[in-house]
């Protein structure tokens, strides 16, 4: 058993690279990617954009780099159902930068339930139910106002362009956490007597978390 506070941990927003063609994704423990002069480091990060469903617009971290291959750590596409031979090609972008988003007063997140059909047959007197998709998910965060702080106009210029983006919460154990989807910044402070200036952003998340 073990219980962890949040206290320490650090959130971070990404801006993408252009744009490079993955020519193969090899069915693995470790899925390696074939992408030509990729410029990418060991520990970096890459949005990748895949004919395979589960792995696309995950935000991943990369375990190793040769010349021309990138290794996705802990990414074990070696299940040839849920990751058909040769259909993972598509392209990776790098998050050229991170811009630390600093002075969060609350981070909470709010759907991700796992929705149900409900049926019942002629014959029964009980319902049944079968598990269908997830509720979409967002992020409330909460950040003290200034708009001077460089995560502010960072959260701005991504909310502004309408566009998606990563985002990374690295907590204090260790662990991290990416995320990829729209932030939006409500730029008209929160006031309340006696109490500091908040900003309210909301992430909604167009794909599922990754957690290293």
């Amino acid at each position: 058993m073990s219980v962890n506070l949040p206290n320490g941990s650090k959130v971070f927003i990404g801006e993408l690279d252009v744009a490079k063609d993955v020519t193969a994704a090899s069915n693995a423990s470790e899925c390696v990617l074939s992408v030509a002069s990729h410029g990418v480091k060991v520990g970096e990060w890459v949005l990748f954009k895949s004919g395979w469903g589960l792995l696309n617009d995950l935000v991943l971290q990369v375990g190793a780099v040769d010349t021309n291959t990138i290794t996705l750590k802990g990414v074990d596409t070696s299940n040839l159902t849920l990751f058909p031979k040769g259909g993972g090609v598509g392209s990776i972008l790098r998050v050229k930068t991170w811009t630390q988003l600093t002075q969060i007063l609350e981070w909470q997140t709010s759907g991700g339930e796992q929705q149900y059909y409900d049926f019942g047959f002629l014959e029964e007197e009980k319902d049944r139910k079968i598990p269908t998709t997830r509720a979409a998910t967002s992020i409330a965060i909460s950040v003290a106002d200034d708009p001077n702080l460089p995560g502010y106009k960072a959260a701005v210029k991504v909310s502004d362009s309408g566009n998606e983006a990563p985002l990374r919460l690295d907590l204090k154990n260790g662990g991290v956490i990416s995320y990829y989807g729209y932030l939006s910044v409500n730029k008209t402070p929160s006031l309340t007597r006696n109490e500091i200036m908040k900003t309210s952003m909301d992430f909604a998340l167009s794909t599922n978390p990754v957690r290293y």
